[in-house]
């Protein structure tokens, strides 16, 4: 009976510290003042995907979606053995990025155009001239991925800002140079 009851213990702590992340993830979400969370919507929106490890162990990733200061952003966090924990490692990547990472990269710039570019510029010279110029890009342009969606082009900029890969996808057009703008 004792182990029984330390455990419980156990998962009541882990309850309440996972509870602790992802309420702060979306007290984080929330405090946006220019762009305020719709009502009536739940400001996480959770989906988790599933896959087998082994072939006796099942394992889940936690996804996340959110508007961030009128943003959409969506997180991946990695293979966990419960979706509690998949939901905690999420919570806990999207505060190390927005928290931690950008968090210490606003405090250590002095500069106010870290990347100016010529809005005159076609767009795509534009984001590329931007992500070449802006620290966070380490210099590296945006890698592009069109795809077809009922006979249009999709265009997808993937761009890494601070070391995490981000995806920004257009809306469809008729042509690829289209869709990139």
């Amino acid at each position: 009976d004792e182990p029984q009851s330390r455990r419980s213990k156990e998962d009541a702590e882990d309850e309440v510290s996972g509870r602790g992340v992802i309420s702060l993830l979306q007290e984080f979400v929330q405090c946006s003042k220019n762009f305020p969370t719709p009502q009536h919507r739940p400001i996480l929106q959770w989906t988790f995907d599933t896959h087998m490890a082994d072939n006796t162990n099942l394992e889940f990733r936690a996804q996340v979606s959110f508007l961030l200061d009128g943003v959409p952003h969506h997180v991946a966090g990695a293979w966990q053995q419960s979706k509690k924990l998949a939901q905690r490692d999420t919570a806990e990547r999207c505060l190390g990025l927005f928290v931690g990472c950008w968090g210490t990269y606003l405090l250590q710039t002095t500069e106010s155009s870290d990347a100016a570019v010529d809005m005159q510029d076609d767009p795509v010279l534009a984001l590329q001239k931007f992500c070449s110029s802006f620290r966070p890009c380490n210099g590296q342009g945006p890698t592009w991925c069109i795809d077809m969606e009922a006979g249009r082009c999709k265009a997808t900029a993937e761009i890494t800002l601070l070391g995490v890969r981000h995806s920004f996808a257009g809306s469809p057009a008729q042509h690829a140079s289209e869709a990139k703008e």
